[in-house]
């Protein structure tokens, strides 16, 4: 495998001496009590008659698919938040106030993006005060296709807590999980279970260190396969998605001490040859071709609800045909004009963006994307949701769905994603776009501002380039307006004015040349129906440079 392929990672690894003992397999689950088993005051195995429920949106139901111990545990599927989950209501009268109990779940996640979640295994009561009272009684990290034990040998029970409600819930709210073996008992009773667990590189039996046994459990794993899914995980070294030869090579070359990184693979970008002066082009509309009639292979669209720094809003979200939570898909944030509001895209008959979007995918002018319509209405101004998109829209967005950021919403994630996150709007929506370049160029590195100026004036925009710290060909704009559109006598001149600084701007539609460019559509107004071709035109020369 050629170096220009791969890169280099430290493996997250913890040094210690290898262990001479004797081989040990994956590790197993066996449950072993100090206590009778006729003492539990509960003790759920799923096996037979079921008494939990779902929680939040959630369903639940019994599942033979995944089971910690016998031939059943309780699966729980259709998680819209985070606390969403699996949930019993305990009898006061046994539970009591005040009370110390042991509590005792085994649980675990068997499929979705996530390779690592929190559970987390909690009690809602009715407080003094007539509210609602919320609180951990343990948690722990798991690993995507291993079990873990979430227990707290000593947990009160609050005193004056009414309706004690017992739950299991997941920290990110698009995984579905199981739970199985649910024990409640006396004050200091143990239960034996499979410990906490991080994803560690190498670490096939999360010892904690990758040695000789790693090495052995690799070629074992090479011939037979892994016992859970965790342990394929944690072999796949290369992070291809797929353990091979070259995993089981390099986990040798690691025990072996010729080598302390693992290499990951980086797959070879796709060659896009630019037009360095794009012409504008209407998306195909005939009896023969046409970009806004349904194919069969037709994406979803989502609608989201969520709390942010503007309030309770709603936004949609499309997912491409085959829309698949274990690869990584560019997202583009498209915002909507004045008057309008999150439906307009999608749910407007005169524009159909989704259907346009299926078609530039099926003929391969785009490859699948996220397409995300949220809202300015609720900010101060359209100006202002440059704030809501960095604490709030694109957090929520990519905590749930499947991008880059991987998950992972913490700024520096945002930041390493940056080339795979373009932001593009129509009138206020593309003075919105020219905002979010001002204030979220270190996380968004493509900008489409559609008939919309920006009210802040060129100096602004180039002084925001200037003080991001970024390289001419690490953040590129298309803008695109019609030249009878009455947005038009304000973006020329801005335009203009960009071009002139070009310590700064470089003028091309040739993006591996430069960064700036100005698709002017001839005769065309200020309408959705003639705006949404100069998305087809210039999504193509999205996602094509960064890492």
């Amino acid at each position: 495998m050629s170096k220009d392929r791969m890169r280099s990672v430290k493996a997250s690894l913890i040094a210690g001496a290898m262990l001479l003992s004797a081989m040990p397999s994956v590790p197993g689950y066996a449950i072993n009590a100090s206590a009778d088993e006729n003492a539990y005051m509960m003790n759920e195995n799923f096996e037979g008659s079921n008494s939990w429920e779902g929680r939040g949106g959630a369903a639940v139901e019994v599942s033979s698919k995944n089971s910690y111990s016998g031939s059943s545990a309780l699966y729980c599927s259709g998680r819209t938040a985070s606390w969403n989950g699996a949930q019993i209501t305990l009898d006061s009268s046994v539970y009591k106030s005040g009370s110390t109990y042991s509590f005792s779940v085994e649980t675990g996640f068997f499929e979705g993006r996530s390779k690592t979640n929190k559970m987390m295994l909690s009690l809602q009561y009715t407080g003094a005060d007539g509210d609602p009272v919320y609180a951990h009684i343990a948690q722990a990290n798991a690993v995507r296709g291993r079990y873990v034990q979430l227990a707290n040998t000593a947990f009160t029970i609050p005193e004056a807590a009414v309706d004690p409600i017992l739950y299991v819930e997941m920290e990110k709210d698009s995984e579905n999980f199981y739970v199985d073996d649910v024990i409640i008992a006396a004050e200091g009773t143990t239960v034996d279970g499979p410990a906490e667990a991080f994803l560690n590189p190498g670490d096939i039996n999360f010892s904690g260190r990758v040695d000789v046994f790693d090495n052995i459990l690799a070629r074992r794993g090479l011939i037979n396969g892994f016992s859970d899914g965790a342990s394929n995980l944690a072999a796949d070294v290369n992070e291809d998605g797929e353990y091979k030869i070259d995993d089981l090579v390099q986990i040798s070359s690691y025990v072996l001490g010729r080598k302390d990184e693992f290499e990951v693979y980086i797959p070879p970008k796709k060659e896009f040859i630019y037009d360095s002066n794009l012409q504008y082009k209407p998306a195909p509309e005939n009896d023969q071709v046409n970009y806004f009639r349904q194919p069969a292979e037709h994406g979803q669209v989502i609608k989201e609800n969520y709390d942010g720094i503007c309030g309770n809003k709603n936004m949609y979200v499309y997912v491409p045909y085959g829309y698949d939570p274990s690869q990584k898909y560019n997202v583009f944030y498209l915002m909507h004009g004045g008057g309008e509001s999150e439906e307009t895209c999608f749910n407007d008959d005169a524009i159909n963006i989704d259907i346009m979007l299926d078609n530039m995918i099926a003929n391969g002018d785009i490859e699948p994307m996220i397409v995300v319509t949220p809202t300015f209405n609720k900010c101060a101004s359209a100006d202002a949701v440059w704030e809501e998109m960095r604490k709030s829209i694109i957090p929520y967005v990519e905590a749930k769905y499947s991008t880059y950021a991987d998950g992972d919403v913490s700024l520096s994630s945002l930041q390493a994603s940056r080339y795979h996150r373009a932001y593009g709007g129509f009138s206020m929506g593309g003075g919105s776009t020219w905002a979010n370049f001002n204030h979220n160029l270190d996380i968004i590195a493509y900008f489409m501002p559609l008939s919309g100026h920006c009210w802040d004036g060129a100096n602004a925009v180039c002084n925001a380039a200037r003080q991001s710290g970024f390289a001419k060909n690490e953040y590129f704009v298309l803008a695109a307006t019609g030249t009878k559109d009455l947005a038009y006598e304000n973006m020329v001149p801005m335009i203009n004015d960009l071009k002139k600084n070009t310590d700064v701007f470089t003028y091309t539609s040739d993006f591996s040349q430069g960064n700036l460019y100005f698709l002017e559509a001839p005769g065309n107004v200020h309408w959705w129906p003639q705006v949404r071709h100069y998305i087809y035109d210039a999504l193509p020369y999205f996602f094509h440079e960064g890492t």
